[in-house]
Formats: C-alpha cells, sequence, structure tokens
C-alpha cells in the first residue's frame, strides 16, 4: 500500500503540472493581442485618411509620416464653430472597399501617444448603422466616442469598446433618442483621432501615434482549458480508484494469509502442542473466542493460571497479549466468514464471532484490514489480479 500512495503522489503531481499547463496555455492562447500599427495584421486590413483635405478656412491637418509613428500636425481656426480635424483608419478588403470589421472578440483598444502641446482628443470609432448609414455618405457612419488627454510625454491609453458614448448631435440628427446610445461592434468601420472642444485654439499642435492594438479574449480557449483539466482530473481519479481497490484486494489476500495460521484451532490440529499449560491456553482461546464476554480475569479462572502467565504463554507463542490475540481470533474469524458465504450479514458475523457492537466491529475490521466488511466482502471473492 506504501507504494501505491508513492504512485498516487507521483500521478498527482503530475496531473496538477499538466493541468496549470493546459490553463497556461489556455488563458495565453485566449488573450488577443492584434496590431493594428505599426505591425498590421492580415485579418484587418485598413486605410488612412485625414479630414479636413484640404484647409477649410484657416483648420486643417497636415500628416507628417505613417512610418513607425504616425506623425501629423493640425491647428484650430477660432473663428469657425466646432473646428474639426482628425486622422482615421477604415477597414477595407483587398481591392480597396470598405468593409465592416467584426470586434465582438475584443475588449478594449490601446495605442500610445503624444501631444504637444497638451491636449484632450477623442478616439472615435465609426459603425455601420442599419437604419441610417449610406455607403456613399461617409458622413452617415454611426459616431462612438471617448476623450482621453495627452502631452509632450508618451502615454499608453487603453480604452473599452463597450464604454463609447453616441453623441447626441449624431442621435439627434438621425431621430434617436438619446438614450439610444447602443452601436454594433460586429459593424465597425474604422477608428479616428478627433480633436475635442477642449483642444487649443489658433495654436499648432503635434500628434504622435503609434502601438495601436486591439486586445480581447477568446472565452473559447478557456473553456477549452477547462474542459481538458476536467477530463484530465476525472480519469486521475478513475485510474486512482481502480488502481487503490486493486491493491487493496492484494493487500488484503496477503493479510487474510499472513492472519490463518494465528487461528489457534489450525494451529493446534497441525503442529499440536506438548506443553499442557500453553496448549490448555491456546485451546481454550480457539475454543471460547466467541464469547462476547470473554476477558483475561475470565480466562485466569476457567484455566486455573494467573493473568500475567496466560499473557507471557501468548507473547512467547504468537507475539501477542491476550486483548490482541482475541482481537485477532475473532477478526480473522470474520473475514473467512465474510468471503465463503455471499449472503452473509455484517452485523450477524459481528455477533457470531464476539462482538456485540456492529460499529466498533467495523471499526477494528477497518483497523486490522484496511477497509469496512462491506467493501472486504466485496473485494475479497474476486479472482487474483494478474
Amino acid at each position: 500500500m506504501l507504494k501505491f500512495y508513492r504512485d498516487a503522489l507521483a500521478a498527482f503531481v503530475a496531473i496538477l503540472l499538466a493541468t496549470a499547463l493546459v490553463v497556461y496555455v489556455g488563458y495565453a492562447r485566449s488573450q488577443l493581442n492584434v496590431s493594428l500599427f505599426p505591425g498590421r495584421d492580415e485579418d484587418f486590413l485598413w486605410v488612412s485618411a485625414v479630414e479636413p483635405k484640404a484647409s477649410s478656412s484657416k483648420t486643417r491637418l497636415s500628416l507628417k509620416s505613417e512610418v513607425g509613428t504616425v506623425e501629423y500636425d493640425f491647428f484650430l481656426d477660432p473663428e469657425t464653430p466646432f473646428p474639426y480635424t482628425h486622422y482615421s483608419i477604415y477597414f477595407v478588403d483587398p481591392i480597396q472597399s470598405f468593409v465592416q470589421a467584426d470586434l465582438r472578440r475584443f475588449a478594449e483598444i490601446s495605442f500610445k501617444i503624444q501631444c504637444d502641446p497638451k491636449n484632450v482628443l477623442m478616439l472615435v470609432l465609426f459603425s455601420f448603422d442599419d437604419k441610417v448609414t449610406d455607403l456613399n455618405n461617409m458622413a452617415t457612419r454611426r459616431v462612438s466616442s471617448a476623450a482621453f488627454s495627452c502631452d509632450k510625454n508618451w502615454a499608453e491609453i487603453t480604452l473599452n469598446l463597450d464604454d463609447l458614448d453616441t453623441p447626441h448631435w449624431w442621435l439627434g440628427r438621425y431621430g434617436y433618442e438619446f438614450s439610444d446610445t447602443g452601436y454594433q461592434l460586429n459593424k465597425t468601420m474604422g477608428f479616428a483621432w478627433v480633436n475635442s472642444l477642449q483642444s487649443p485654439l489658433n495654436t499648432p499642435s503635434h500628434v504622435k501615434l503609434t502601438d495601436v492594438k486591439l486586445l480581447g479574449t477568446d472565452h473559447r480557449f478557456i473553456y477549452g482549458a477547462g474542459i481538458i483539466s476536467l477530463i484530465l482530473w476525472v480519469v486521475f481519479f478513475v485510474w486512482l480508484l481502480r488502481r487503490y481497490l486493486r491493491v487493496l484486494t492484494i493487500d488484503i489476500r496477503e493479510k487474510v494469509k499472513q492472519d490463518q495460521p494465528l487461528m489457534a484451532y489450525k494451529k493446534l490440529s497441525i503442529e499440536p502442542q506438548k506443553d499442557k499449560e500453553k496448549s490448555a491456553v491456546l485451546r481454550f482461546m480457539a475454543t471460547e473466542y466467541a464469547n462476547p464476554e470473554l476477558s483475561l480475569e475470565i480466562a485466569a479462572a476457567a484455566l486455573g493460571v494467573n493473568r500475567t502467565k496466560i499473557n507471557d504463554i501468548l507473547k512467547e507463542e504468537l507475539g501477542l497479549t491476550f486483548s490482541t490475540y482475541l482481537n485477532k481470533l475473532r477478526l480473522t474469524e470474520a473475514a473467512r466468514l465474510l468471503s465463503e458465504n455471499e449472503d452473509a450479514n455484517v452485523s450477524e458475523i459481528a455477533y457470531s464471532v464476539g462482538y456485540n457492537n456492529a460499529s466498533y466491529f467495523n471499526k477494528l475490521f477497518k483497523t486490522e484490514y484496511g477497509c469496512v466488511p462491506k467493501t472486504f466482502k466485496a473485494l475479497y471473492p474476486l479472482k487474483d489480479p494478474t
């Protein structure tokens, strides 16, 4: 049984490590990190655009670079109501037609940005609106946005795609209630970095943008890792149970074989005792062990031998004290009765070998054989494992 426990511990550690590896791989695979710029994921082709394309009064945007870092300058005319500029990316197919990207797998967009002077910009998500959007009129795209601050130091901005707001002016223009702020991530047309009402007017502004990424979690990998881990543990526990029953069966058989010679009546029939006093003690134990009232005092009175002498005889002959040998006799006989009688009742057997308390008998039996009588009865008749 000790070897079984060592093997079980080794298997437990192995399955624990395997589970940790499966969970780690599942979690790592579930973390989506798609680069839009400067690295470009082949599943998300896009083209850039700027607004205004040409100077409108003094309001202008000038794109300087898209190599490694997007760099552009813009200027907002203080005389123009709500001056508007943006740098945008639009999703396209290989032939450069506008498409709607499905971003439902993604939870966030992140990017690094630098502004000089300090600025408050908007990240805008353009999406296709089934009721409003006309692909021939890009002004009908649904607009959802979130504001962020930036300055001359590089800052990493992360925005939740589910927390963008559709402005009231857009909702009012197209007849939506102000509470109808929903937008469809599976119909995303693009993103834009736009000036806000808090952007400085009549001041040249410079923006650098890089490391634009879509972040999210693909829960299929997490669920898959959970299922695989569950299967591993089920297989482990099934193996453990079957191995335990096999080892327990072998141990029970070995235990029974070892205990059989301790039965005094067998010992006496094979190897008669020459010492009458010793023979009398062993014969008395063999014939009276089933008496529930039997004790060392009763045995001493019946044999006319003092208590110490009885214990000395049993220790010399069997290496056991009176009470230990008495329990050994009873439990060994109980094991024999359980193995030979298919319909044997555990309580009846307990009473037949000298125990008035079935619960106490079960406790002693489990200590002796490593399992309760019912389990012993189920395992012992099985064929020897090969």
